[in-house]
């Protein structure tokens, strides 16, 4: 396993993107073993990036719908970093996470 870390670049107070994003790292550091780190950052910050986002190590995941980190983009950005049959178990638990906070959005 190469070492990892997760960084979200997020706005204070997180917005929905930003508490997803949250969600994931915290998932994906349970599962996997690896530290992850929120980082409140204002939106100019030209050196930090633009928030939201969600890195693994220094490669910033980009989403493949052009909006939304999904459970997929995750697992395509860790998929040179960890075993195939752990990132099964982890494509899971990441669509759990992205279920449970839409279950959380239109109950509110």
């Amino acid at each position: 396993m190469t070492m990892t870390n997760i960084t979200i670049l997020s706005k204070q107070p997180p917005g929905g993107r930003c508490t997803l994003y949250i969600r994931y790292a915290k998932a994906i550091s349970r599962h996997m073993g690896v530290d992850s780190q929120v980082k409140y950052c204002e939106s100019d910050e030209k050196d930090a990036g633009t928030p939201p986002a969600l890195l693994i190590g220094e490669t910033r995941i980009e989403p493949a719908d052009g909006v939304i980190v999904s459970p997929e983009d995750l697992i395509k950005g860790l998929s040179s970093r960890f075993r195939s049959d752990k990132l099964i178990e982890l494509h899971r638990i990441l669509d759990a996470v992205q279920e449970q906070l839409m279950e959380e959005w239109s109950n509110e």
